[in-house]
């Protein structure tokens, strides 16, 4: 069944939280930000699109005070059952809102801003994207630094393919549950550089009932040269570009670029 669902709705299932948070377990980005951090802090940190608490958590474990932005409650339930497990030093830190990043109500005065994990290539257009960078404008402290960090999207997603569905993710949960998370490209718009997909969330109970939902997804393949324009534009200083999370500089050829930005005074 197709269903025209919200982007809350899309993401809010525990099992898709639980598998999520099994195949998104990297770190490096984190040690990233820490060498990018040094000694300063503790700071105050917003990370939009928190997810499951991959990034939030370690850094609120180093003595900073976060606040994590997620519009998936099981998401965000998944991060405060993380930090709970830390203890009421670390939790006490940590402020964490359901709502939609593009809603708005980012709070003030931070001293540094977190886009991460390509949050940028889940949103529907470059006009919501560079709406991101002007909200983080107006929630930094003078001096603020932004930390977005994204694929560079090279201009190779017209030639699809289409019409083949691929796996993000699959695996049975601690109940027992299965479930899949797969996507597949329908077209791909040029002139707003848009990807229009099919997206399935395949469930199967311990006792053998199955589900599927399927809804059509709209996302923009942000590249290095709209976040520089966007950059400038509302008012931040490039201090660095990575081309990945070990902190190599970017080139034409990088597949990521990871931005390290200040907002001028």
């Amino acid at each position: 069944m197709t269903h025209d669902l919200s982007s809350e709705s899309i993401y809010d299932h525990p099992l898709i939280a639980e598998l999520y948070d099994t195949s998104e377990n990297y770190t490096d980005d984190v040690e990233l930000l820490r060498r990018l951090i040094g000694d300063s802090g503790p700071l105050d940190i917003l990370e939009c699109f928190s997810g499951t608490g991959r990034i939030l958590v370690p850094l609120a474990g180093d003595g900073h005070r976060i606040t994590g932005i997620e519009i998936a409650p099981s998401m965000a339930a998944r991060a405060s059952e993380k930090l709970e497990r830390l203890g009421a030093k670390i939790v006490d830190r940590v402020t964490l809102k359901v709502r939609d990043v593009l809603d708005g109500g980012w709070g003030t005065g931070y001293d540094l801003l977190i886009i991460g994990a390509n949050a940028f290539y889940e949103l529907p257009s470059a006009d919501a994207q560079a709406h991101c960078v002007e909200m983080a404008r107006d929630a930094l402290a003078p001096g603020g630094h932004l930390f977005i960090d994204n694929d560079d999207y090279k201009g190779n997603w017209g030639a699809g393919p289409f019409g083949r569905e691929r796996v993000v993710f699959e695996g049975v949960g601690s109940d027992g549950a299965y479930g899949r998370w797969s996507m597949e490209g329908i077209r791909f718009d040029e002139a707003g550089a848009v990807l229009h997909s099919r997206r399935r969330w395949h469930t199967r109970s311990p006792d053998g009932h199955e589900h599927d939902v399927e809804y059509v997804s709209k996302k923009h393949p942000v590249s290095a040269g709209e976040v520089r324009v966007w950059l400038d534009q509302y008012g931040f200083e490039t201090l660095h570009v990575f081309g990945d999370r070990h902190g190599t500089p970017h080139s034409v050829a990088s597949e990521r670029a990871i931005f390290w930005a200040r907002k001028l005074d």
